[in-house]
């Protein structure tokens, strides 16, 4: 039986979000992404939830199969020490399969990623209700809801999907659902902010957790940015976000330096990278130089180009 407790308090952090390597041929590397995690438990992991098979890590480009796979590989890589949370993508048919495939990999949470827009009349609460209860039967692990729309129906539907056991934590659109929810947390719900902007803006109203790309790349800078944040201590937090977070923030700047750019940044590391799996565009080559110029500018990172 999970201890859900136990659970919400471990997914209190720096939610990590992982890329997920691809060999040329566009088949998945493995290895890649076990030694990728590996890097993480052998070194600093403070606080830190390791999150795979997300959209972000093209988790939409994945059958059943690799999605287990992937899942696998990275808690393999985590040894153990490192909280490994898995993306569910789709729909209906697709999210309850990668469900019990993630749990059966070993993950220790899912973050749910909604197929509704609930901003249309057609779109019910009842209905969102029943499909997030459904979801929840399938495994027994901790599920993140996360909403993907700004839509006021979504405070109502967290509300009423408290009573669902497993749903632990939410990821709001914006910081006004979390406020609405907001007496939910923390003794029921961890709430999550999407990278680092609106962590800034949801730390002061009981936000403990934060998901971020360059984590992968910096994660010391990304656990000092959320202590300082959740301590509210926001003088500090600014100061740790201008002088280690925002400079690396660049290379998603780039043209089209979103997955792309932390990828090649992973390689220029000694890391796993890869390719982008159609139909994602890569970096310009032209601009892989910039990419090498911010990361040997950046102290936490710099000593490890290759």
């Amino acid at each position: 039986m999970t201890d859900l407790v136990a659970l919400r308090q471990s997914i209190a952090g720096v939610h990590n979000y992982m890329p997920t390597p691809f060999l040329s041929d566009f088949s998945l590397d493995l290895d890649g992404m076990r030694n990728n995690v590996a890097f993480h438990a052998d070194d600093f992991h403070q606080d830190m939830i390791i999150t795979v098979g997300a959209v972000y890590g093209e988790g939409d480009t994945l059958d059943l199969e690799e999605h287990k796979d992937c899942v696998s590989a990275a808690v393999d890589g985590a040894q153990g020490k490192i909280h490994v949370n898995a993306g569910v993508v789709g729909g209906y048919g697709m999210q309850k399969r990668m469900a019990r495939n993630a749990e059966e990999a070993g993950a220790d949470s899912l973050i749910v990623f909604s197929p509704f827009r609930p901003n249309q009349d057609h779109v019910k609460e009842e209905m969102v209700y029943s499909y997030i209860k459904e979801l929840s039967e399938t495994v027994s692990i901790g599920i993140i809801v996360f909403p993907m729309s700004d839509s006021k129906i979504w405070s109502t539907i967290l509300e009423k999907v408290a009573v669902l056991k497993n749903v632990v934590g939410f990821l709001p659109a914006n910081n006004d659902i979390g406020n609405r929810v907001n007496s939910l947390v923390p003794d029921r719900y961890v709430w999550l902010a999407e990278n680092e902007d609106n962590a800034i803006r949801s730390f002061p109203h009981g936000c403990s957790a934060y998901t971020t790309a360059v984590s992968s790349l910096v994660p010391k800078a990304s656990y000092d940015f959320w202590k300082c944040g959740i301590d509210g201590d926001e003088d500090k937090m600014m100061k740790v976000f201008k002088r280690d977070i925002e400079p690396i923030l660049k290379i998603r700047q780039v043209k089209n330096g979103g997955i792309s750019g932390i990828k090649i940044a992973l390689e220029m590391l000694g890391r796993s990278g890869g390719t982008l799996r159609p139909p994602r565009t890569p970096v310009n080559q032209s601009d892989v130089d910039i990419i090498r110029g911010i990361l040997s500018s950046h102290p936490e990172v710099r000593d490890l180009l290759t």
